[in-house]
């Protein structure tokens, strides 16, 4: 588990005022994902990581909460498949495992005129290497397990966001003072 000082130090380095430490990165992306209702949807990109797409689909698809996978690489997709029930859009860049890259603010552009949270796992890039909330993510998550702990030396998630909503919602699910 991280220490606080651990949790401020990622932060800052994802330029987010809150952050919260899970026990994997599985477990970041289920609280992020407990933001929904049944009947709201998620547009997520069709190369998305294994693991989410499980969780998005058969877990979450269970409780009436419906998906669409798109190709992000191309903005206009996202207009032509948004609907009144899509609340957040589930990003990756670098995608893994094909590496596809997308436009991090384009896509938080259009996301937030259409009046969704844009998502962004960043296992991949790490902050070092980029930093999505600077870009409009609205949260960041991160498998800490991969690249940020040496992969597979640690097992352990990370959100971090600058949303008040998803602040008080992450507080009340994570048990935890930002």
């Amino acid at each position: 588990h991280l220490s606080l000082r651990r949790q401020r130090q990622m932060c800052i380095r994802d330029s987010a005022q809150y952050g919260f430490a899970f026990s994997s990165g599985m477990a970041a992306e289920d609280c992020l994902l407990r933001f929904l209702q049944p009947g709201d949807k998620i547009i997520l990109g069709n190369d998305a990581y294994g693991g989410s797409f499980r969780l998005i689909d058969k877990i979450y698809g269970q409780n009436k909460i419906s998906n669409e996978a798109i190709d992000l690489s191309d903005p206009n997709s996202l207009r032509e498949t948004w609907t009144n029930e899509t609340k957040i859009v589930w990003l990756e860049t670098p995608t893994n495992p094909l590496l596809n890259v997308v436009d991090i603010q384009k896509i938080s552009d259009i996301t937030h005129e259409l009046g969704g949270l844009l998502i962004v796992d960043n296992t991949f890039a790490t902050p070092y290497l980029q930093k999505p909330i600077t870009l409009g993510a609205d949260a960041v998550v991160h498998s800490a397990t991969k690249y940020l702990g040496g992969h597979s030396d640690v097992v352990g998630g990370f959100v971090a966001t600058n949303n008040e909503k998803l602040v008080e919602h992450l507080s009340l699910i994570h048990i935890s003072e930002p």
